[in-house]
C-alpha cells in the first residue's frame, strides 16, 4: 500500500514533467511548425544578443517575438518581406524580423 507522502510525491512529479511537455514552443529559439517560424539568437551590429525570426506571415514575425520576450515589450531591429504575396494564387509572402527584447 502506498502512503499519502508517496502519492504526493508522485503527483508533484507528474504535475512537473506535465508543464515541462506543454511549455510553448515559441517562447524559446528554435523552430516552432504551429506557427511556420523559425527564431534563433544572434549578435547585432551594437554587439548586443537579438533574435532572428524567419516566418510564413509577416504577423508571425511580431507574435513569436512578442513570445520570445516572454510577453514583454521588444523593439524592431529590422523588418523585411522576402516574397511578396500574390493572393490571386493563395501564397502568402514570407517575411523576416530581428527584433530586441526590451
Amino acid at each position: 500500500m502506498a502512503s499519502p507522502s508517496m502519492s504526493r510525491s508522485s503527483l508533484g512529479v507528474c504535475i512537473a514533467l506535465l508543464a515541462v511537455a506543454c511549455a510553448d514552443a515559441k517562447s524559446t529559439p528554435g523552430t516552432d511548425p504551429e506557427t511556420g517560424t523559425t527564431a534563433s539568437v544572434i549578435t547585432w551590429s551594437d554587439g548586443a544578443r537579438a533574435f532572428s525570426i524567419d516566418c510564413q506571415l509577416p504577423g508571425d514575425c511580431r507574435n513569436r517575438a512578442f513570445a520570445l520576450c516572454h510577453g514583454g515589450q521588444y523593439t524592431t531591429l529590422k523588418a523585411d518581406t522576402i516574397t511578396p504575396a500574390d493572393y490571386t494564387r493563395g501564397i502568402s509572402g514570407r517575411a523576416t524580423m530581428v527584433a530586441r527584447c526590451t
